[in-house]
């Protein structure tokens, strides 16, 4: 089952985080680091929903299983681009056990007709460029490279 996610379902919420930004850290601990406390993973996602972001949890048994975290932006036209009003997919995360089950799929599907009752005429995302399998699993959801951004550590 999905549906909205709840103050109450912010410490799950935080524990997925940890697992997702565990991944980061492990392909590029240069950047990502797993220092983050349970208090902080939390507040994170407390002033994400403050500032507008929706998050979707897939459940099964009650039991908060993946999420995708989103929100909606509004851009006015400008000399060069329409206006338009685009969700940006933040996050999405399915606890391994429950992967290739067809749950981010779902996720997917859901915030797509979410963003659409919403009036956005599409959304967007940032796929790290170690992250092979969630850049397959945005090609599978019909998503395509619009923009490659590169970056240089000094």
């Amino acid at each position: 089952m999905i549906d909205t996610a709840h103050d109450s379902d912010i410490p799950a919420l935080a524990d997925m985080l940890y697992a997702l930004n565990a991944h980061h850290a492990s392909d590029v601990p240069e950047r990502f680091h797993t220092d983050g406390t349970g208090a902080a993973l939390q507040s994170f996602f407390a002033e994400k929903l403050g500032q507008g972001a929706h998050v979707l949890l897939y459940r099964t048994e009650g039991v908060p299983r993946g999420y995708l975290m989103w929100q909606a932006i509004d851009t006015a036209a400008t000399a060069l681009e329409h206006p338009r009003r685009q969700a940006v997919l933040d996050h999405i995360y399915v606890q391994p056990i429950w992967r290739h089950r067809g749950l981010a799929g779902r996720l997917i599907a859901r915030f797509e007709r979410d963003i659409a009752a919403m009036g956005c005429t599409g959304w967007i995302t940032r796929v790290h460029a170690f992250n092979a399998p969630s850049a397959a699993l945005m090609r599978g959801a019909g998503a395509h490279l619009s923009v490659e951004v590169y970056e240089k550590r000094l």
